[in-house]
């Protein structure tokens, strides 16, 4: 008995270390009383309604129950394959089926947040995650934003995927769906500050554009095994002091909080919450999704136009933080952390080193880059002053040889009339 026990503890003890880790990043696993009141009626309109999976490509849904018994003891990937579509339906699909409204949402599957910056724990990559596709967005919002966007505060996650708002975890077994919701939390508190950031950015942290997005939710996550599913909202609010490691460039803190809005069983009472969060997830993606966008272009289209770009630059968007060694062992380990044992890593700070020297080369790549730029501006300056100047001496010699030539017409003319008393006296 001393072995489970021991592993219990261990696995208590290492979920207890990444919720110092995310507090201390700001990241709080409970609700505060500044949630706004209009977020919680939000929450409770998303739930109304009985829209239900029409169809189950992979078995009938009279064997839901005996896929649910079966993968109680398998891995995640039974897990995501079998029960997860029927949790969090693939926005994409609903539009391939023919849903309208859903062509600016994209969605990404396992897939590394390799362009934002972790909030104390290692780069999120979410077992599923919905957000905002480049056409979504016109060509000069999206210049503005490419110009905007740092690993610090980024608009792009993934190489396709903007300011998402969705995000799933699906985990086996009890321990599994604590993870599943302490990743959540965190890739949800970096997707609600990258939308606290921009308006901040934009219109300043004490405007009231700013402020009215504090204590609203900006971002929903899913966390679910084979049993339960549990619903959170995620929100910001000003921090009450500036202990928080999260300080945007403008000098704002923040705290992140979420909001238990429900939890569903998929096996009790004859399977009559089995469905809600699907109805949930299609309710988001017809209500929420829209607001999401249009929030976002609020802001863009507030934002200053970018400096013209030349061959040489590159935006800021660009900085892809270290993917190799971001996500240790995410092939064998599956999505973000697992409390299991582990083939030995390099310690976090190796990691963060090469990181941040790889992040110094990109920096002294654009250094470069504007350097290059000022030494030919520099001499396209010079070139224009010799060309006033040499402008200058041509119109200067122009006017000494008019002035010269007057003066000759001058005497000549004078001498002509000096001569006329001469010639009338004569005759």
């Amino acid at each position: 008995m001393s072995a489970p026990i021991s592993k219990r503890k261990s696995s208590s003890t290492h979920h207890s270390d990444k919720e110092q880790r995310l507090q201390q990043n700001g990241i709080h696993m409970k609700s505060s009383i500044l949630l706004r009141a209009e977020s919680k009626q939000l929450c409770s309109k998303l739930l109304e309604g009985n829209c239900e999976p029409t169809e189950f490509p992979c078995y009938p849904v009279e064997k839901i129950d005996d896929v649910l018994d079966r993968i109680h003891n398998l891995n995640e990937s039974r897990l995501q394959r079998d029960v997860t579509p029927w949790v969090v339906p693939s926005a994409e699909n609903l539009l391939f089926s023919g849903t309208a409204g859903l062509e600016g949402v994209g969605e990404e599957i396992n897939a590394e947040w390799v362009r934002c910056q972790p909030m104390g724990l290692s780069r999120p990559k979410p077992d599923f995650a919905a957000g905002l596709r480049r056409s979504a967005f016109r060509r000069e919002e999206l210049e503005k934003l490419e110009n905007y966007g740092t690993p610090q505060t980024p608009f792009y996650f993934t190489h396709d995927l903007c300011f998402p708002f969705l995000i799933c975890e699906a985990k086996t077994g009890r321990i599994g769906i604590d993870q599943a919701d302490t990743q959540n939390v965190h890739s949800a508190s970096i997707a609600t500050k990258a939308i606290i950031s921009l308006y901040a950015s934009t219109f300043g942290s004490q405007h009231e554009k700013t402020k009215d997005l504090l204590g609203r939710i900006l971002v929903f996550t899913v966390s679910h095994n084979n049993r339960i599913v549990n619903l959170y909202g995620h929100y910001a609010v000003a921090s009450t002091n500036g202990s928080a490691s999260n300080g945007d460039e403008d000098g704002g803190h923040f705290q992140y909080f979420r909001y238990d809005i429900a939890m569903f069983s998929l096996s009790m009472y004859e399977g009559r919450e089995r469905f809600k969060a699907y109805n949930f997830v299609r309710n988001l993606y017809r209500c929420f999704a829209p607001q999401h966008l249009q929030r976002i272009r609020e802001a863009v289209g507030s934002m200053q136009e970018p400096v013209p770009r030349t061959g040489l630059s590159f935006a800021a968007s660009d900085i892809i933080l270290d993917e190799d060694n971001s996500q240790h062992g995410s092939e064998v380990t599956g999505s973000q952390e697992n409390d299991g044992f582990k083939t030995p890593i390099e310690p976090a700070s190796v990691s963060q080193k090469r990181e941040m020297a790889k992040m110094r080369g990109q920096l002294d790549k654009l250094l470069q880059q504007l350097e290059q730029q000022r030494i030919e501006s520099r001499e396209q300056l010079e070139q224009q002053r010799n060309e006033s100047k040499d402008e200058k001496e041509r119109m200067e010699r122009q006017m000494e040889q008019q002035r010269k030539e007057s003066k000759d017409q001058m005497e000549r003319l004078m001498d002509m009339v000096s001569r006329l008393p001469a010639s009338r006296a004569s005759c």
